[in-house]
């Protein structure tokens, strides 16, 4: 397939997602002045421990076999599709089940935790609509799959804050909502795609299990070692500091999350277009034209981000969250490392050597945890942010050298020079000026995004407009 189609495709991939991802971002963000104004620091750092683990524990309870499953569902036969899906299936109820016991076991013997019941049906429904989600994006119905999130999240915030601030249910309340928003979400999508023919209990295969465990099974400890960079400091934040920085901190990544967006939708649509363009002649030029793209966006949306960050924080948060604004530079920055550390991960997934990925991320979860126990003290919340940006920006780097043979990306060197530099500037103006500043900031940002994208702007605005 030529380079001109496969950027073809990812842009209306990209335009897809980007209209369900930016629908539930702007959500998100909409609920935040509830939440802060009905959670106390404590209640909410608690909660997004919750959700932490929930993180952690799923990929141990799943195994990754639905990520094996969406890999192995690319090009395989009808017959081939039925045995993964069936296969996979029998796999997760028997991991839902063995979950069950370990979380009654633990609730009676070991610890008392509070909601035990709440947490395992987050833990089941968050596994189905993951289970789902990735069944309709192997049949190719990305539409489907953008609105199934858009459903998710605003069933999710409607609940959120109708426990909130009618039935005054605080953390419980929460944890209902995400558990009732998943399991309408995986309904719909229930609707969107035919699973009934798909599962047969005679289409259960051992060689069928045992090939996706040897691709799902590096993905596991690189799925933990993954959370380890990426939330462990919710952790040291807890143990260290206390729940309520957790909860500020927590509070603050949720801006990060205005840029992740364009992570989000990026990544879902790179995916797909990497998988399908591995064995083609010009996958070295797609590869490197898509992530330089990727580079611009985000490196651009840092730009326009971050001001905008500094003028709403005002008046979207209650006076006890304010203080997170303070590490909203190093959280964005970890969250664009973030993204392209992930981005040549995409490559281990691609071309089946997922053992590789475990290796760069258990490095990059080392220094992360080093980095965050061994200056919280010093630094405060500082430490956790900048160890997360640090530990992905290593990360970033090692696997770029680690796929080099078989992954051939080059990197526009001056746009990135270019980028960084005026990201300096605008961090220091986040810092130091006020609200005149940051519009000043903010209108600049947008010039130099709008310039540096402008070839991929108008790609997806000819999309659009078709």
């Amino acid at each position: 397939m030529s380079t001109y189609n496969a950027e073809k495709r990812l842009a209306k991939g990209t335009i897809v997602y980007m209209i369900g991802s930016l629908m539930s971002k702007v959500f998100q963000m909409l609920i935040l002045p509830i939440i802060t104004a009905s959670l106390q620091t404590s209640d909410y750092g608690y909660y997004d421990l919750i959700v932490t683990t929930i993180g952690l524990v799923t990929p141990v309870v799943t195994l990754q076999m639905i990520e094996g499953m969406f890999r192995f569902m690319f090009n395989a036969s009808e017959e081939e599709q039925k045995k993964t899906v069936s296969t996979v299936t029998a796999f997760l109820f028997l991991g839902v089940l063995v979950l069950a016991f370990v979380m009654l076991s633990l609730y009676f013997t070991i610890t008392v935790y509070q909601y035990p019941m709440l947490i395992f049906l987050n833990y089941v429904s968050s596994i189905i609509f993951d289970y789902m989600q990735k069944l309709v994006r192997c049949h190719q119905k990305n539409r489907e799959f953008a609105v199934s999130g858009v459903i998710n999240t605003i069933v999710m915030l409607s609940l959120q804050a109708l426990t909130l601030l009618v039935f005054k249910m605080g953390i419980d309340g929460m944890l209902l909502a995400n558990a009732v928003s998943y399991t309408i979400g995986s309904i719909y999508l229930m609707t969107c795609v035919h699973i009934k023919p798909l599962i047969s209990r005679k289409a259960i295969d051992k060689s069928t299990l045992k090939e996706l465990l040897l691709y799902s099974a590096p993905l596991i400890p690189n799925s933990v070692a993954w959370w380890a960079v990426a939330s462990s400091d919710r952790y040291i934040i807890t143990w260290f500091l206390g729940a309520d920085a957790n909860g500020v901190y927590s509070i603050a990544g949720k801006f990060s999350q205005l840029l992740t967006f364009v992570t989000t939708v990026f990544q879902l649509a790179w995916q797909e277009s990497a998988i399908m363009e591995e064995k083609s002649r010009e996958r070295d030029k797609f590869y490197t034209n898509t992530f330089n793209i990727y580079m611009k966006l985000l490196l651009g949306g840092y730009l326009i981000v971050l001001p905008f960050i500094k003028i709403i924080i005002p008046l979207l948060l209650s006076d006890s969250y304010q203080t997170g604004w303070l590490y909203n530079p190093i959280l964005l920055l970890g969250a664009i490392f973030s993204a392209f550390s992930q981005f040549y991960g995409s490559a281990y997934m691609v071309f089946k050597k997922t053992r590789g990925a475990l290796s760069t991320t258990i490095i990059a979860a080392i220094i992360n945890v080093v980095v965050g126990i061994g200056l919280v003290k010093q630094i405060g919340l500082f430490a956790p942010a900048l160890g997360t940006a640090v530990s992905f920006a290593i990360q970033w780097f090692i696997r770029m050298y680690h796929l080099r043979d078989c992954f051939r990306v080059k990197v526009d060197v001056k746009a990135l020079i270019v980028l960084l530099t005026f990201g300096i500037v605008g961090t220091i103006i986040y810092y130091y000026g006020g609200a005149f500043l940051q519009g000043i900031s903010m209108t600049i940002g947008t010039t130099i995004f709008v310039l540096v994208n402008r070839s991929f702007i108008m790609t997806i605005l000819k999309k659009v407009l078709k």
